[in-house]
């Protein structure tokens, strides 16, 4: 697909508030771009190597969510890439939580499992406890510090680079390089204890 102006896609979201039945318009301008964004969520989650949580099944599930709802002072591209991460970033906790609940037993019926299965489970397991730890120590830093905190997670979830950031949050690249170099610091002592 050719590369989409921004100039199209503000325009197609200007149009969707007043008829948010053409939203379906939307997804194949913003496809490529959305899907690089889960491809680094899921990343970011520890999820890449497994099949557990596909990028397609992601962006899909984030198309729905936010269906509806670009009423709610969606105003451009980057406005709309931002929510969606913002969407799939929830997405990935409460599937982590899922896979949490389901290791301790939640509505599965007992079976006998293989090596194989106990591995895969305790793979998922840690991934799910690790994404955990992320998201807890984004709302600890969130707390101190929002600025850092939204940027930290742009950068991490969504994959945004220092000028994408500076262009939606105002700041300059040099202040967005600043508080990503503090914040990845702050992260990486936050999270010792939880990496896999």
């Amino acid at each position: 697909m050719d590369e989409v102006s921004d100039g199209e896609v503000t325009q197609l979201i200007e149009e969707l508030r007043q008829d948010p039945d053409q939203f379906e318009r939307l997804i194949p301008l913003m496809y490529n771009d959305l899907r690089r964004i889960g491809h680094n969520q899921r990343a970011a989650a520890g999820f890449i190597a497994g099949p557990t949580l596909q990028t397609t099944a992601l962006v899909n599930e984030a198309f729905l969510k936010l269906r509806g709802r670009l009423d709610q002072g969606c105003e451009n591209r980057l406005h709309f890439q931002r929510l969606m991460a913002k969407v799939m970033r929830q997405l990935i906790i409460d599937y982590a939580r899922r896979q949490l609940a389901e290791k301790r037993g939640g509505l599965q019926a007992h079976e006998t499992l293989t090596e194989a299965h106990h591995a895969a489970d305790d793979q998922a397991s840690q991934d799910s406890d690790f994404t955990l730890a992320v998201e807890e120590a984004l709302k600890t830093l969130e707390a101190d510090n929002p600025r850092q905190a939204e940027i930290l997670a742009a950068t991490l979830y969504a994959g945004y680079t220092s000028r994408e950031l500076a262009d939606i949050l105002d700041l300059s690249e040099r202040t967005i390089r600043r508080e990503l170099q503090k914040g990845r610091a702050w992260l990486m002592i936050a999270l010792d204890d939880a990496r896999p």
